[in-house]
């Protein structure tokens, strides 16, 4: 066996798996994606302990009860818990991602935070922009940012 001692040395094989396969966003988040193509976020609630989850959950993971109930998610009620800069190399362009979390809600979500003047901060109330109704597909991604309230 050879001693590798340089990375560039490494020996790589390039080739392409063709793969067929479809993937499923479950009962509860297929409900969650086909109300983001309408403009809303709503989040499922226990009845027994009244949790609030986003992204929706089917079992409430305290109670261990079946969650049937839905809440709309006030669009103000957000604020940045975390988040974090991408830099694109061969663009030079950069992204600020965002973990948003909603009051009374367990979970949160994850989408791009559009800059403005000010620069994102820990706690900074924010709201989803959506895309236009007609470019809305029944993904994430149906948000097309968070902004500033």
């Amino acid at each position: 066996m050879e001693k590798i001692s340089n990375n560039a040395e490494l020996r790589t094989w390039k080739d392409h798996i063709p793969l067929d396969w479809k993937y499923t966003a479950g009962e509860a988040g297929e409900r969650f994606l086909q109300l983001l193509k309408q403009g809303k976020i709503q989040a499922s609630v226990c009845r027994s302990c009244g949790r609030n989850y986003l992204p929706p959950k089917i079992f409430c993971k305290d109670c261990f009860i079946q969650v049937t109930e839905w809440r709309e998610v006030p669009e103000d009620a957000g604020s940045i818990y975390s988040f974090t800069q991408v830099h694109a190399r061969d663009a030079g362009s950069s992204q600020t991602i965002v973990l948003v979390k909603f009051e009374g809600v367990e979970g949160g979500l994850l989408g791009k935070f559009k800059t403005g003047r000010e620069e994102p901060r820990i706690g900074m109330r924010v709201r989803p922009v959506f895309k236009k109704k007609d470019q809305r597909k029944g993904e994430l991604s149906d948000i097309e940012h968070f902004e500033k309230v």
